[in-house]
Parts: C-alpha cells; sequence; structure tokens
C-alpha cells in the first residue's frame, strides 16, 4: 500500500535533472575548464577550477540553466596592475583577461562582461529524443586565491568592479555536503538536499519565473530551518515551514526585510529574502497558508492518502504538464523502487587536475 514517502519520493523522482541535461552541462563546463587550464598566456595563473552554485551543490531541478564555474587564479594585484589598460580597474582587468581565454578557445557560442564574471550562453537545443533543452548559460567567475585554493575566503571583485571581497565557495561546498550526510535518512536519501529541490519546485510553482524569492534565499532558508531529525518527508516540509513561520509570525506587518544566514555557516554574511518588504510579506504569506495544508494534509493522510495527496498538489502542483506531485493511483508498485529512487546518471562530470570535489552523479 502506498504512502505520503512513496508520493514525495515519486515527486523528487520527477524534479531531478534530465540526464540529458546533466550531460550536456558537462559536455560544456568540462572542455572550456581544461581549455582555461591550458591557454598558453592564463593557464599558468589557473590554480584550479570547480564547479560552484546549484549545480555544484546537487540542488538544481529540472533543465539545468545555469552552470557556475569557479576559476581559481594566482594573479597578484601587482600582475593585475601590469597588465591594466587606461582608466581599467584590476577587477575589470582580471575579468577582461578571463574573457579573452575563454574566447581562445573557440568553444561558446556568446559572451559577455557581467558584474563581476563572465557569461558563457549555449543556445537552446533539442536531444535525440526530441527533448526541449533551455539556453545553457555557464557563470565563469574568476576569484583570487590569498594562500591555498582549498581554503577559504578567496578574493572575489565586488559588483562595481571598483573593489575586492572575501568569498567562500569551498565552505559552502564542504557546509552543504556536510549538512546533507548529517540530516535523516528517509526511505532510500538523506534529507536535506531534496528537501532543498523541493523548496524550489513550490517557488516554481507558485511565483514561476519572478526574481523573489530566488532559488539561493530558499537554499539559504533550508539550510537554516530545516530539521534535520525529520523521519517522514511531510514531517520535513512541515517542520521547515513551521520554523520559518514562527521566525515571522505575522508577515502582514513586516517593517524590515527579513534576513538568513548564507548557506555556508562559516561565511560571515547574511541574504535579504527579498529586494522590498512588500515582496518578503507575500513570500511569508504564501508560506503561512502552506504550512496550515501541510498539516491538513497529514491529518487526512490517516484516513484517505488520495485526498491528502490532492491537498498537497495545492502546495507542490497540480499541472501535470508541468509540475504536479503524485497521487497514490499514479504510482506503479512494479515501478516503484527503482523508478522512484533518486537519478543515478552517469557521472558525466569531466575531472580536471585541481579538483577532487567534481560534483558526482546528481543525487
Amino acid at each position: 500500500m502506498a504512502t505520503l514517502d512513496d508520493l514525495f519520493k515519486e515527486f523528487l523522482h520527477r524534479i531531478q535533472p534530465v540526464p540529458e541535461a546533466v550531460e550536456r552541462a558537462a559536455d560544456a563546463h568540462g572542455p572550456l575548464r581544461e581549455d582555461l587550464e591550458k591557454d598558453e598566456s592564463y593557464g599558468p595563473f589557473v590554480e584550479g577550477t570547480f564547479l560552484s552554485g546549484s549545480y555544484g551543490r546537487h540542488t538544481a531541478i529540472f533543465s539545468i540553466k545555469d552552470v557556475d564555474v569557479i576559476i581559481q587564479t594566482s594573479f597578484t594585484f601587482e600582475d593585475l596592475q601590469e597588465r591594466c589598460r587606461k582608466d581599467e580597474t584590476e577587477q575589470a582587468c582580471l575579468l577582461r583577461l578571463t574573457k579573452e581565454a575563454i574566447d581562445r578557445t573557440g568553444r561558446v557560442a556568446r559572451t559577455r562582461t557581467a558584474r563581476r564574471s563572465i557569461h558563457v550562453t549555449l543556445p537552446e537545443e533539442k536531444t535525440k529524443e526530441g527533448k526541449e533543452l533551455p539556453e545553457l548559460t555557464m557563470d565563469i567567475v574568476p576569484v583570487l586565491v590569498q594562500s591555498d585554493k582549498n581554503t577559504d575566503p578567496l578574493i572575489i571583485a565586488d559588483r562595481d568592479l571598483a573593489g575586492w571581497y572575501d568569498t567562500y565557495p569551498n565552505t559552502q561546498l564542504a557546509d552543504s555536503e556536510r549538512r546533507n550526510n548529517r540530516s535523516s535518512y528517509i526511505v532510500d536519501r538523506h534529507s536535506y538536499k531534496p528537501l532543498v529541490k523541493m523548496f524550489k519546485a513550490w517557488k516554481k510553482v507558485h511565483f514561476r519565473s519572478a526574481k523573489t524569492p530566488k532559488g539561493f534565499v530558499l537554499e539559504c532558508m533550508t539550510s537554516q530551518y530545516h530539521n534535520p531529525s525529520a523521519d517522514h518527508w511531510v514531517i520535513a516540509v512541515r517542520d521547515l515551514l513551521q520554523n520559518i513561520c514562527d521566525t515571522w509570525p505575522d508577515p502582514d506587518v513586516l517593517t524590515d526585510i527579513p534576513e538568513v544566514r548564507d548557506v555556508s555557516d562559516s561565511a560571515p554574511c547574511t541574504i535579504s529574502i527579498a529586494k522590498t518588504v512588500d515582496e518578503a510579506a507575500r513570500v511569508l504569506q504564501k508560506l503561512h497558508q502552506h504550512l496550515d495544508l501541510v498539516k491538513q494534509a497529514i491529518e487526512e493522510a490517516e484516513s484517505d492518502l488520495t485526498e491528502s495527496a490532492n491537498t498537497l498538489r495545492r502546495v507542490f502542483g497540480q499541472d501535470c504538464d508541468d509540475i504536479c506531485f503524485p497521487l497514490p493511483d499514479e504510482l506503479d508498485n512494479d515501478d516503484n523502487g527503482p523508478e522512484g529512487t533518486e537519478r543515478k546518471s552517469s557521472p558525466f562530470v569531466r575531472r580536471s587536475k585541481s579538483d577532487v570535489r567534481e560534483a558526482p552523479p546528481f543525487g
């Protein structure tokens, strides 16, 4: 007989990154990173490269649209000063040198300089099976190594390319992995990273392409407010929402924009959950509404699993052409084991000389 855990297991299967998207991302970033390491003028300054962002932390969902690549360089401030053009800042010089090296690879469709990274965009494409894969953007982020490439903080340009500040990408990856490994094991996997993915799917259902809330903000909220000891998926969801709602019990009277800790416990910074008080209030109001629905679903599950699943559809999606929480009669009991497990794609990620923490198959 199906249970709520079975339904959540199937839901997680539905929102995993599709293998074709994982393969395309690996085929894009792997050779590019290798070429940068081998570039005649830029390569000698590349101490290493590694994946960051949701792709690197294994919290991406559906088709992968963004891949963040950190380029750890040994440029000193003096090196950059020597290479600066007239009226060019050290930060702008670092980006220019990175862009020139990327352009020399001849591998990319389009590049442009962003605030502190180089955007590399590959066009939409179709798989052999006719699946549409969206544009893929690689964010190539050069940083300066202070002492050791594996030791944070690294140094990154500020958004105005006028100053430097500390960044903690190594620690973000390590803390995320440690947090997941310490979270409870529900059915067939640790609970933290799948809970992040569910929260991101929730955002896609209710906020569509709106910039608020950002996926990274939801990941930060999950890291701070999840219950690492939850023993069922619906309890993990309820406790996450409950802890958030307890922190901000009355969104209607917000006077300041709430902030949460960075996804890394060690990074000395906080993240605003929205740009305005009104936007933050809308997000928190939705969370309060859906906490009530999740509690209702828990009660309904005691007597009617289908009714409970229909309530959860109001939280996690009921458009079966897009995102749809499963109903009990949609489960194929014969296939529920292998099909319902976390997607185990081939390890498409290429190894580079500098990274022992490359993204393994998506979990």
